[in-house]
This record gives C-alpha cells, structure tokens and sequence, in this order.
C-alpha cells in the first residue's frame, strides 16, 4: 500500500510544479507585455507633443502614468509624470507642471538623477511664473544635491538656471559669475552641446548691457560650436544672434549674411517664430540701408506668417518695425496707422496677461481661503481638546483659557473679513481698469482715426489723441494685478501715472537699487496706500510738493510719505472712504503706522511692514 502512495505523492507534486512554472511564465510574458503597451503610449504621447498636438499628448501621457502606476513600474511612472510636466510647462499650464514633477520626487530617492531633472524643472516652472524665490529655493536644493553626488552635468544646468534669473532679476554681475561657474563645467567635461547654451546666455547679458562687440565674441563662439555639433536644427538661432547684434554694430554686410542663413535654416526645420523673427530683423536692417523695398517686402512676410500663426507679440514687433520703415520715408499718415496698430496689439497683449494673472491670482486667493478654514479647523479642535483637559482640572481655569482662544479665532475671523473687502476692492479696480481700457479707450482712438480722414484740425485731434493716453493711463493704473506683476520701481511709476503728473507739483521718488518686494499682497497694498495718500495730497491737500520713500529694515519694509499740503483733522477725516481703505490695508498687512497731520501743517506718513 505504502509503496504505491508514494509515486502518486511525487506525481501530484510534479504537476503542482509544472502549474506553477506555468503560470509564473505567464505572468511575466503579461508584464513584459503591459511594460511595452505602456512604452508605446509613452512614445506616442511625446510624437503628439513634438507635433503641438497638446490635448493628444496628454492623454497618452495620462493613461500610461494611470497604467504604470497599476503595474507597479516605478521608472515608468516617473517617465510618465516627467513628460506630463514637460508638457504642461509648453502649454504654460505652470501650476499643473509643478504638480506633477512634484508627484515624481515622491519616487527618486536623493541619489536618482531624475530627482535633480524634477527639481531643475520645478523650478524653471516658478521661474516662468515670476516666483523667483521659490525658484531659487528650488535651485538651491539642486544644488547640494547635485554638490554632494559629484554631478558635473547637473551643477552645470544648475548654475546656468541660477544665471537665467538673476538676469531677469537685472542682477548682472550674479548672473555672469554663475553661467562662467557653469562654463567652467561644461569646458572640463568638453559638454559641447551644454557649453553652447551657456555661451548664448553670456551672450545674451552682454546684449541687454549694449556691450555689443562682447556680445558678438560669445555668440561667434557659440555658432562655431554649432558648426561643429553638425546640427542644423539649432543653426537658424545662432545665425538669428550673430545677426542681430551685427546690425548693432551697424556691420550691415555681415549681419545681411547672417540674417539669411538664419533664414534659410529656420524653414528648413521649419521653425515659423525664427523665420520670423529673421524677416522682421532683415527688414529692420534694410531700413538703416536706406533699401526700402527690400525692407518693406521682409516685413510683409514676417507679417504675414505671424498672423498665420497668432503670435501676437511677433505681430507687435512687425508693427513697429513697419512704422520705423514708413517714419525714415517720411510718410507720417502710413507710420501713424502702423503705430495705432502697434499699441493695439501691445494693449490686447496686456489685456490677456492681465486676465492670466486675475485667473492666478482667484486660484492663490481660494487656496489661501481653504487654508484658512483648516487653520481655523484646528483652533477648533485645540480647543475641544483643552476643554476636555481643562474640565479634569478646574471649571474656572477652563473658562479662563478660552478668552485668549476666543480673542484669537475673532483675529481670524476680522483678518478673513479684511482680505475679503480688499481682493474684491482689487478686483473691481482691475475689471474697471479693463473697462476702461477696452471700451472707452477704443472709441477714443477710433474717433482720432476718423477725424483725421475728415481733415479735423490738428490741435483738436492732439487732445483727444491726449485724452486717449490719459485714459489708457488710467486704466493702466486701476490694473493692480498687471502693475504687480511688474519690477517694484516700474509698479510705482505705472501706479502713479508719472507720464500724465501735474507739471506744477514738486515730486520726490526714493527708492533704492535693487529695491523689490517678492510678497504678492503686499506689493499691492504698499502700492494702492501710496495711491490713495497721493489722492489726498493733490485732491484735498493743493500740496505743492510730495517725497515718497522706500527703505527696508532688515526683514521689513518701511514706508515714508510727506506733502506740504494744508493737512487735516486725522479724527474728523478717518470717517472718510480714502483713510478707511488706507487702514484697512494698514491692518491687514499689520503693519505699524505713525500718522501725523493737522490743519494747515501738511502730511506726514510713516509705515513699518
């Protein structure tokens, strides 16, 4: 008996095995073929991408991340999400591109490179944005990261991405230490296609400085290079830099010479914004030459082509280089028509980054409601839970601990209230302003138009040419949200209308170089405070003479007005809606304030924030 259980025991054993072996075999024929699928959709995401076909793209893209994930393929999820980023940051979709490149961090560990990719790309995302300080805390990252891991390539990227925004923060000399850092690097490692890119960023610090000829010597080093690299994709913006700064120089042989190739090698790759931008630059060079009909035929077609395609800052830089053309003719009518058409353009260009920014800015202003219910949230919840410590202890000690908690939540409660009244204030200033702009200032450059068909006379059409720029102006001004947006110097100066300043009034602006305010909020309330003081001093005060100043104290900022208008009674005059908003504004960005006025003896205002 025993003898015959034990072969069928190994025999049930071996086809157990067998089973085993089976099915292990089919699960990894399954992976390896989910693994491919999700290659596939991955690829045809990014041949989508090259295509601008964005809304196909990011459905691949999306669906092999979903996919991935499922599998448990962690490379190819951090593939995933890395191109869905990418991606995103060329639809300027900023916000979405940081997300995602932050879910991708979740899964690199401090030794991946991929880890130092996702940080690079978060931030060139905040850069793009404008938020530079949360750029720089970013790079910074990169930085020790890439330091302590002895990365060359990625330092190199580092240092280039740290010069990309000191110069847009026209901190020059920042800017030059870290692309040489980075050009140090590339040199070493003999990194041709990185050393490129770095040589153009030099290149493109000298040019904003007017330092032509170092200019041209980077970006000669930076074409040779190209030349070298043999690819003649990326030769149209080389040639496009050569020329440009040619021209300048006002070396017209050269820069015709280099303009064309620029020319010719755009539309061999077919880069429609450098074939362009080649056009309106050869255009512009043929009008030095005093070669009007070349020059005019180039803008044509640059013209042409940016309408094509909807570039409208292309189509901007067309207009002006066509009122330039028919301006040295000497034909007035033809460059004024260019030059209406060139500010239309530049005002329709404003009025989308302004909405941009009013979207951005509801999305920030929603986010930090929600943030504050939480905050508010657990205030509640700290106090449920004293409460039931407290009642162990003394009934007494527990009411006694609730006033500091009750006093505390109403703070909340009238600092949410506050910035309530003041984002709608801001708001409405914005919709006004672009009212304004679109409305009343269209029908006011409408009319110019018309009546210089009808032969109105001149002076007539001077003012309400006028009034069209004051108007423009204006809504300018009440745009707090596009005026933010700007350097904190070129913010005061729009703010206050400096162009359309009475003549007769003494004004004094301080503000140091290099002066910037990175806080969103309070750049705005700084800036509608100074409005509303300057208000009071020409509309109620007949000052003669304003000083406004600006310092910062270590980590504050500090405020200075003063007029020698006739003053006020400061209890008499909080009653008013200017001094209620001033306060408000005051309060919500708890800032100390010493106010001192009284009739006939001027203002004189003093903010610490």
């Amino acid at each position: 008996m025993k003898q015959y259980l034990l072969p069928k025991f190994l025999f049930c054993k071996l086809i157990v095995c067998v089973f085993i072996l089976f099915i292990s075999k089919t699960l990894v024929a399954e992976n390896k073929s989910d693994r491919e699928e999700i290659i596939k959709l991955i690829t045809l995401g990014i041949e989508q991408w090259k295509q601008h076909a964005y809304d196909s793209a990011y459905v691949y893209l999306l669906e092999s991340e979903r996919r991935a994930t499922q599998a448990q393929d962690t490379q190819l999820v951090v593939v995933s999400l890395n191109n869905l980023g990418g991606l995103e940051t060329s639809r300027s979709n900023y916000e979405n591109s940081i997300e995602y490149f932050k879910k991708s961090l979740k899964y690199n560990s401090n030794t991946n490179s991929s880890k130092l990719n996702a940080l690079l790309n978060i931030s060139k995302a905040y850069r793009k944005m404008g938020d530079y300080k949360s750029a720089l805390s970013n790079l910074h990252k990169n930085k020790e990261i890439a330091q302590s891991l002895q990365k060359d390539k990625e330092l190199l990227r580092c240092y280039n991405e740290f010069g990309i925004i000191k110069k847009l923060q026209k901190n020059y000399e920042e800017a030059l230490s870290y692309y040489q850092k980075s050009l140090r690097i590339g040199r070493i490692l003999d990194y041709k296609k990185g050393i490129v890119g770095v040589l153009n960023n030099i290149g493109n610090v000298y040019k904003e400085q007017k330092n032509f000829s170092k200019a041209l010597l980077y970006f000669n080093e930076a074409l040779n290079l190209k030349l070298e690299l043999g690819d003649k994709r990326y030769l149209s913006s080389a040639y496009l830099n050569v020329g440009e700064v040619q021209m300048k120089l006002n070396d017209f042989i050269n820069a015709e010479s280099s303009l064309k190739k620029a020319l010719k090698y755009s539309r061999e790759s077919n880069n429609k914004e450098l074939e362009i931008t080649s056009c309106f630059l050869l255009g512009e060079m043929f009008v030095y030459k005093n070669n009007f009909s070349q020059s005019k035929l180039f803008l044509q077609q640059a013209h042409e082509k940016a309408e094509l395609i909807g570039a409208l800052d292309l189509q901007k830089e067309v207009m002006l280089r066509m009122k330039n053309l028919y301006a040295a003719q000497n034909k007035g009518k033809e460059a004024l028509a260019y030059y209406d058409r060139y500010i239309s353009i530049k005002d329709s260009i404003f009025s989308m980054e302004s909405m941009k920014s009013i979207n951005e800015m509801e999305v920030r202003y929603q986010t930090r409601e929600k943030d504050m219910e939480i905050k508010v949230l657990h205030v509640q919840n700290e106090a449920k839970a004293n409460e039931s410590f407290y009642m162990k202890i003394v009934l007494g000690v527990f009411l006694f601990s609730l006033l500091p908690i009750g006093f505390f939540v109403k703070q909340r409660q009238k600092t949410r209230i506050l910035k309530e009244r003041v984002a709608a204030s801001n708001r409405e200033c914005t919709k006004l302003g672009m009212e304004l702009h679109d409305s009343i200032s269209g029908s006011l450059t409408y009319l110019c138009r018309s009546m210089e068909k009808e032969s109105v006379g001149e002076s007539f059409v001077d003012q309400l040419r006028q009034v069209s720029d004051e108007v423009r102006g204006i809504s300018h001004q009440l745009n707090m949200t596009a005026i933010a947006n700007q350097e904190f110097r070129d913010a005061l100066s729009d703010s206050l209308q400096l162009d359309h300043f009475p003549e007769d009034i003494d004004l004094k602006i301080y503000v140091p170089d290099g002066f910037e305010i990175d806080d969103y909020e309070k750049k705005i309330n700084l800036i509608r405070i100074v409005q509303e003081l300057k208000t009071n001093s020409l509309k109620h005060g007949n000052a003669s003479s304003i000083v406004i100043s600006f310092s910062r104290l270590q980590n504050k900022v500090r405020l200075d007005y003063s007029d020698n208008g006739m003053g006020f009674d400061l209890k008499e005059a909080k009653k008013g809606n200017g001094l209620i908003n001033i306060q408000e504004r005051v309060e919500l960005l708890s800032g100390k304030l010493d106010w001192q006025t009284s009739p006939g003896n001027g203002v004189s205002f003093h903010l610490t924030v």
